[in-house]
């Protein structure tokens, strides 16, 4: 007979009126933090030991902010101050000084706030969380929350405050709880360039498209992202047991082998059950790449990451949508290469091209005024660009590349290593590097691994062979293969500018 006791539900424990649980929490964790030298006068520092409640009955969460830092001294001060300037700051503001060489602690422990510095961490950012996450998770009571933000982001004033009531919000009757609230990241004032530009209308895209979604979120980004205390600890048993890759070193929140480490704990997250959501109010502002060739190195890491954290996931109903998202960007470079050769083709002979066809002036005209409109909240800098036609389309293009190059690097299990962006001119890294699949002999590099990646690299050459010696001997298909790829398209550009509620 089981006798051991029952787990109350979040939602009972949320509610219940016994406060010891919050104070015992926040002593242990002062008590932990009160050990590193230099936070002797901080412990007391920003908490607000509040006591204001998000709905009826119910206190309110502990929050603890971690900062994790790498030589962050020129933004780090901009970064703390939108933290300690929230409408409900966090009750500890935690800075992570990751192997730092700069007065990036220094000035955290001036600003009032305490600072962890790591000792010789070789797998930078999810080694640096780790490093913390481990010691606090086990002090901290179910009903507590951590924000984890990017040392060169600024949070909107209200962030944290809107993200407590979606995250402890009461769960309506049929729909999953909340297990993570994520920024909706948009660009810091910096110098124009027009790669920065590019990147800010796709942003600007992003979070209209979030707004339309109602909120619901396709990855918690690092730049901002607040946790409940029950959702990690689910991740780290699911690590235990087998449930979730873990690839790296130990048992904790963050599995250090992921080139994403925030995509891989969203895909976690989905497969517990719990929902996601960046509501419009939680907005970060963060720098942009201001290069094509950094901009080249950090999208890379990313679909990279993104990719391999599939393949390491695996597919099922939680990470299917995913997988489909992933065959609908490739389509789309599939459909570029068809065009282009397609084109050429009509033009080596000579052939008759209605430029001037009704259909295709006004699918033009149509998707001019709905990329046009999703970024007008951006200033006329962004409507120029978008305007303009011709950057927006070499930027897909450049998206489309990086794209396929992710693709072949996973499929044949190619060793690439990432260190930290710090000159974001050149692109050039620093510190630590991160291996793809962190270096490991994985099963794309076994004999069985081998033939596998030889049977879908040949389907892949074999479909990519068809698509474009297609309109080499039926030019008419090849059209008609276009014609319906762009009115799909159509259609959808349509639908994004069908106005939807929102809230």
């Amino acid at each position: 007979m089981d006798t051991s006791p029952e787990i109350p539900s979040l939602e009972e424990t949320l509610h219940s009126p016994n406060m010891d649980r919050a104070s015992k929490a926040r002593e242990l964790v002062r008590d932990y933090l009160a050990m590193v030298v230099g936070n002797e006068n901080n412990i007391n520092g920003p908490s607000i030991d509040s006591t204001d409640s998000l709905y009826a009955n119910q206190i309110y969460p502990l929050v603890i902010a971690l900062v994790p830092a790498y030589n962050e001294e020129l933004r780090i001060s901009e970064t703390l101050r939108s933290l300690i300037d929230q409408s409900r700051p966090p009750d500890e503001i935690i800075v992570i000084a990751d192997n730092c060489t700069d007065g990036t602690a220094a000035l955290a422990i001036a600003m009032g706030v305490n600072v962890v510095e790591t000792n010789k961490n070789v797998d930078m950012k999810a080694g640096a969380l780790n490093s913390v996450i481990d010691k606090i998770l086990p002090m901290l009571d179910e009903t507590d929350s951590i924000l984890v933000m990017d040392a060169d982001t600024i949070l909107s004033p209200h962030f944290i405050r809107s993200a407590m009531h979606a995250l402890f919000a009461p769960t309506p009757k049929g729909k999953k709880p909340v297990g993570g609230v994520g920024g909706i990241f948009l660009s810091l004032p910096v110098k124009w360039s027009l790669a920065s530009q590019l990147q800010t209308n796709e942003y600007l895209r992003y979070q209209r498209r979030l707004g339309r979604r109602r909120g619901r979120a396709l990855v918690l980004t690092g730049t901002g992202t607040m946790f409940n205390i029950r959702t990690l600890r689910e991740v780290v048993e699911g690590r235990k047991n087998g449930r979730f890759p873990n690839l790296g070193d130990g048992f904790s929140v963050y599995d250090t082998a992921a080139l994403t480490e925030d995509n891989e704990l969203t895909l976690c997250a989905k497969r517990l059950g719990y929902r996601v959501l960046s509501p419009k109010e939680c907005t970060v502002a963060t720098a942009m790449m201001p290069t094509l060739r950094s901009l080249y190195k950090q999208r890379r890491r990313w679909q990279r990451g993104a990719l391999e954290n599939l393949y390491a996931h695996g597919i099922d109903r939680h990470t299917a949508p995913y997988l489909v998202r992933q065959i609908l960007t490739y389509s789309g470079a599939i459909f570029l290469v068809l065009y282009i050769t397609s084109i050429s083709t009509a033009l080596g002979k000579h052939e008759h091209i209605r430029w001037n066809n009704p259909l295709w002036l006004t699918v033009f005209v149509v998707y001019v005024v709905e990329q046009t409109f999703t970024v007008r909240k951006g200033g006329w800098k962004a409507i120029c660009t978008s305007l303009f036609v011709l950057p927006e389309i070499f930027y897909n293009f450049f998206l489309d590349l990086v794209y396929t190059v992710s693709l072949e690097a996973l499929i044949f299990g190619v060793p690439e290593s990432w260190g930290r962006i710090r000159d974001t001119v050149s692109g050039k890294d620093e510190g630590e590097k991160k291996d793809s699949s962190n270096g490991k002999i994985d099963n794309r590099r076994t004999r069985k691994g081998r033939v596998l990646e030889f049977g879908i690299e040949a389907a892949k050459d074999l479909a990519l062979g068809f698509v474009f010696s297609l309109p080499f001997w039926d030019l008419q298909i090849a059209w008609d293969l276009i014609t319906v790829f762009v009115l799909v398209g159509f259609a959808a550009t349509i639908g994004r500018l069908i106005p939807v509620k929102t809230s």
